[in-house]
């Protein structure tokens, strides 16, 4: 599945970047979180609760910076497995400064899912993933704009 957008906001890119890559500030907008362990800024690990339909239960998610060129430019992959699922994701962001002093963030993700979740559709996983994706930048929005 592939997913994309825009996201802008009225802060500068150093601090739309150091929030992205702090785990500790971008696990607050992650939504169920359960659990997360920092191992390093570039390697952490989280506990979500997540689910479509009636498959929920939690997944143990582990998160890899493995591009960064600050303030421009980050490369997330991510691996998680639960609930006899699994998921690899790998999402592109790319910071850019706008006319009115602000900064536009195109981003992109590619999830591959297997498992029982693969199961239920994709029109169901696509549905449930915009719908948290919606509330990462809705939240991430709102640390910006109170920054």
């Amino acid at each position: 599945m592939h997913f994309e957008g825009t996201f802008n906001v009225k802060t500068s890119k150093d601090k739309v970047f150091n929030l992205l890559m702090d785990p500790n500030q971008i696990s607050q907008c992650m939504p169920d979180l359960q659990k997360l362990e920092v191992k390093s800024p570039e390697d952490y690990t989280a506990i979500i609760k997540a689910g479509v339909s009636f498959i929920r239960g939690d997944f143990n998610m582990h998160f890899t910076v493995v591009e960064k060129t600050a303030p421009t430019h980050a490369k997330l992959v991510a691996h998680g497995t639960g609930i006899g699922s699994t998921i690899d994701m790998d999402t592109l962001m790319d910071l850019t400064d706008v006319p009115d002093g602000g900064t536009s963030m195109k981003w992109s993700a590619e999830a591959k899912i297997g498992g029982r979740i693969a199961t239920v559709g994709q029109r169901l996983i696509e549905g449930q993933s915009e719908k948290i994706i919606k509330q990462l930048f809705t939240c991430l929005e709102g640390k910006l704009n109170a920054a």
